[in-house]
C-alpha cells in the first residue's frame, strides 16, 4: 500500500457518519436518502457489536409526533430519556454526567451522551412534551451487522420499518398521508441552490411530517431546523 492508499485508508475509517430522526417521524439514515414512519410504536434506531461489545438504541413517539420515549443501552449500561428526564440504570441523573461508560453534558441547546468505549455519541433536543430531533454520531466504518432504522446499505426505507418494528400489541403503524401544505411551499422556495436533486424528496417529507400536526411549533420548526443545518450558512435559508 502507498502512503498515499494509506491516508485514503485511516480518512475513510475516521469518516463520522449521522443517522437523524426529527420532526413527527421523518429519518435520515447513516446513508441514503430520508424518509418517514408515522407510528406510536417502539423501534430499534440502531443497533450493533463492536469489539463484543452491544450498542442498542431505541426510540418510540407519542400522540403528539414527539419521541418519549429513548432507551440507549451501551456495554449493558441503559439510559433512558423519559419525560424530561434522563435516568442511568432506573436512578435520576443531573448534568453533566460522568460514568465509565459515558458522559452525559449540555451541548448548546442539545443534550449530548458520548461513549467513552466507541467514537459514538448521541445528541438530542427536548422540547416541552418530548424530543423533537435525536442524532446518532458514528466515527467509524458502519458495522456489518447494524440493524434498525438508521439502515445499511442497499436496504429501502420500507424495508428498514418492516425489519426494526419492535412488538407491541397497543400502537398502529400508518402509511403517511402527503398533503400540500403552503408552509412547506414557502420554506423550500429559499433551498433550490442547497438541496438541488433531493428537493422534491425532502418536500415531500415535509408534507408527511407536517400532516396532522399543523398546529403543533415543534413538529414543524424540528425539520426546517435540520434542513437549515444541512444546506449550511452558505445557503441563502439561513437568512429567511
Amino acid at each position: 500500500m502507498t502512503p498515499q492508499q494509506r491516508m485514503l485508508s485511516v480518512c475513510f475509517l475516521l469518516v463520522s457518519v449521522t443517522c437523524r430522526t426529527y420532526g413527527s417521524g421523518v429519518v435520515q439514515p447513516f446513508k441514503g436518502l430520508g424518509y418517514y414512519v408515522r407510528s406510536n410504536c417502539p423501534f430499534t434506531l440502531t443497533r450493533f457489536t463492536h469489539n463484543r461489545v452491544e450498542y442498542d438504541i431505541t426510540i418510540r413517539r407519542g400522540d403528539s409526533g414527539l419521541l418519549v420515549q429513548v432507551e440507549i443501552t451501551m456495554n449493558k449500561v441503559r439510559t433512558v430519556l423519559q419525560n424530561g428526564s434522563i435516568l442511568v440504570e432506573k436512578k435520576s441523573v443531573s448534568l453533566p454526567y460522568d460514568h465509565t461508560y459515558q458522559h452525559i453534558f449540555q451541548y448548546g441547546i442539545y443534550t449530548r451522551l458520548r461513549s467513552s468505549l466507541l467514537p459514538l455519541s448521541v445528541t438530542w433536543h427536548s422540547v416541552p412534551g418530548g424530543i423533537d430531533s435525536l442524532w446518532v454520531e458514528l466515527e467509524q466504518e458502519l458495522s456489518t451487522d447494524m440493524t434498525g432504522l438508521c439502515g445499511k446499505c442497499n436496504v429501502t426505507g420500507q424495508q428498514l420499518i418492516r425489519g426494526s418494528a419492535l412488538t407491541d400489541d397497543t400502537c398502529q403503524t400508518r402509511d403517511p398521508v402527503s398533503v400540500p401544505n403552503p408552509v412547506c411551499e414557502h420554506f423550500f422556495s429559499y433551498t433550490l441552490g442547497c438541496l438541488q436533486s433531493s428537493r422534491l424528496h425532502y418536500f415531500q417529507l415535509c408534507h408527511k411530517n407536517i400532516y396532522g400536526y399543523e398546529n403543533s411549533e415543534h413538529i414543524g420548526c424540528a425539520f426546517f431546523r435540520e434542513i437549515v443545518l444541512h444546506c449550511g450558512k452558505s445557503s441563502n435559508v439561513w437568512e429567511k
